[in-house]
């Protein structure tokens, strides 16, 4: 009997660990990968609608894709969730002489090239180049037929550690017009290409970020910043 009851137990055991293992296995396997290494960071000017002219941010990975920065910082990058997301986010890309190629997503090639005034390298975020106090980011314009729209959205530093944030955003028409005010401060920490917000109500979020470039050869700048991958310029 005790033979028995000694098998038994064996076997349950047994078959705890292999649940264990089978469960460990099941977690790596639904684990995204993480992107792909990194050939450069740059932003390209844009045209559009209604804006007459904007930044975009742009990542260039080594395997030959490339995908436009949003909000999520590139180094937590969900490859398969953004592309299902955001598809027209990503393309490909290769490099002949010093011309960039850029392939999109509906199979448009647009070419750039350093110091043309179409393509800037981004930089990471360095202490050695501390930040403006403050910076904003206008959107919106005159969509035709007497409507008008436009969205402030400013951040101040305050400090090394500290920030406030807040946006004025209207809209008008022939017949109405209509607005909107918002405030929110806390601290918040900046590492390389993500910058964290913590809100002083304990809401975090993290954006991707990045720091502009200016100048012939191009040099970082803090007059240029990305957040979230919106251009915003220094308001001194």
């Amino acid at each position: 009997m005790k033979t028995i009851i000694l098998s038994f137990l064996l076997l349950f055991s047994s078959a705890i660990i292999v649940n264990a293992d089978n469960q460990k296995f099941s977690h790596h396997v639904i684990k995204h990968n993480p992107a792909p290494a990194i050939e450069g960071w740059y932003f390209r000017a844009i045209s559009g609608y209604p804006a007459a002219i904007s930044f975009e941010l742009v990542v260039l990975f080594k395997n030959g894709e490339y995908y436009e920065v949003g909000d999520e910082p590139v180094e937590t990058l969900n490859i398969a969730s953004s592309k299902s997301a955001r598809p027209k986010a990503w393309g490909n890309w290769k490099k002949t002489g010093a011309v960039f190629y850029l392939t999109n997503s509906q199979n448009k090639t647009y070419d750039y090239k350093l110091g043309s005034g179409n393509w800037f390298p981004a930089f990471a975020y360095s202490p050695s180049l501390p930040l403006k106090k403050g910076y904003e980011k206008t959107s919106g314009g005159d969509y035709g037929n007497g409507t008008v729209a436009l969205t402030i959205n400013k951040i101040n530093f305050v400090d090394a550690t500290h920030f406030t944030t807040g946006s004025n955003s209207g809209i008008s028409t022939s017949n109405a017009a209509a607005g909107k005010v918002t405030s929110a401060k806390g601290t918040y920490k900046i590492a390389a290409h993500s910058i964290t917000f913590t809100y002083d109500n304990g809401k975090t979020v993290t954006k991707s970020f990045a720091i502009g470039a200016s100048g012939s050869p191009a040099r970082p700048t803090n007059t240029m910043i990305f957040i979230g991958g919106d251009p915003f310029t220094d308001t001194e």
